[in-house]
């Protein structure tokens, strides 16, 4: 029986062209805040990959859900929706409005 491998770390350089102008804002918010300018590069695009990878889901959320609704009729309405945000602020654990036809 083998033992399963733990996969290899990958690391490598990635090259980015920036101006003069870039590099200097870059370097001053490195040194302001006691990091390094790779630091912040690094963090930057980690932060963006996030960002865009939640923006993907939510759309294929939406996606998926507007399927659902065109294929049983199932839906809740806008008035039920905000009712419900309304009362989930006092209330954090109140049910979703059961969907309807």
């Amino acid at each position: 029986m083998k033992t399963p491998t733990v996969e290899k770390l990958r690391t490598g350089s990635v090259t980015i062209k920036l101006d003069n102008a870039d590099r200097d804002r870059i370097a001053s918010l490195a040194a302001t805040k006691k990091r390094t300018p790779h630091y912040l590069m690094k963090e930057a695009i980690l932060d963006y990959v996030k960002k865009e990878e939640a923006r993907q889901n939510f759309i294929a959320a939406a996606e998926s859900s507007f399927e659902h609704y065109k294929e049983t009729g199932l839906h809740i309405t806008l008035d039920e929706f905000s009712h419900w945000v309304d009362t989930v602020q006092d209330t954090p654990d109140a049910p979703v409005p059961a969907c309807h036809r």
